[in-house]
């Protein structure tokens, strides 16, 4: 008889201090954890797996109780930008079977401790990238509008503290993004277990981790660039300005001089 274990990922903007989100979960509770992730265990097979780079993956709770959870970081983490992004996977324990991987399960032939850190590993990863290349998309689209209205008009509409807060924020949400790109880390445990290193490459693999991270490169790739010549064509388009106030200066001082002789 095979069973069927839920899991349930979801992504923040905020980055998690370990230490400091113990704090919002359930007391007297099992912990373990490594210097990013916090594993949680609930009661008997009920998990909870919080990594640093701002996700949490749990597995086999119930409705209520990872609500209940879900609900007190969402008050906790008042900077969120908007509501956690989500991820349902299924874990299916089938003793005797081959180890399977497809898109929306992991068949494995039994449960251990290394399987679901690899699995909840890999989920987090994945909800955490489609989560960062939403923020990216919307970076881009405003890029993109920005670019066009210097197309139609010359120049950004709007003020130039506008322009410059816009382009410093863009920045700082890639250097977050960049910083918190520990998603292509291979956990340690792989190192020692050759069953958790192979399960860790298939589901990548089946997720398509590596490709949709260089996408997300390119996009941030893209983002640079134009950042970049937004920010050249704004300091040259001051420097005209600039140096058409000081040659309007010259010619209103020459008027100013014929007129004395006159």
């Amino acid at each position: 008889m095979s069973r069927i274990y839920p899991v349930e990922a979801y992504s923040y903007a905020s980055r998690f201090n370990l230490r400091e989100v113990e704090a919002w979960l359930p007391p007297d509770r099992g912990m373990r954890s490594t210097k990013t992730q916090l594993i949680v265990s609930l009661d008997g097979d009920r998990l909870a797996y919080l990594f640093d780079f701002g996700a949490i993956v749990f597995v086999n709770v119930p409705d209520a109780e990872r609500e209940g959870i879900v609900e007190t970081f969402n008050n906790k983490l008042q900077q969120e930008p908007h509501p956690p992004l989500r991820e349902s996977f299924l874990i299916e324990v089938r003793p005797g079977s081959a180890m399977e991987v497809g898109f929306d399960r992991v068949v494995v032939p039994d449960i251990a401790a290394t399987t679901m850190d690899v699995i909840a590993t890999v989920i987090a990863q994945s909800v955490a990238i489609d989560y960062y290349d939403e923020d990216v998309q919307a970076i881009l689209d405003r890029v993109g509008a920005v670019a066009g209205e210097v197309a139609r008009q010359g120049r950004p509409l709007g003020r130039t503290r506008d322009f410059v807060r816009f382009v410093g924020t863009a920045m700082a949400s890639q250097v977050e993004i960049i910083s918190a790109i520990s998603l292509l880390d291979k956990p340690d445990l792989t190192w020692e277990n050759e069953a958790a290193d192979r399960l860790h490459d298939k589901l990548r693999h089946t997720l398509e981790i590596q490709e949709r991270y260089k996408a997300l490169e390119f996009k941030l790739s893209t983002i640079r660039e134009s950042l970049g010549t937004l920010i050249e064509f704004s300091q040259t388009r001051r420097m005209l300005f600039l140096e058409g106030s000081i040659v309007a200066l010259i010619v209103f001082e020459i008027l100013l001089s014929l007129l004395k002789l006159n």
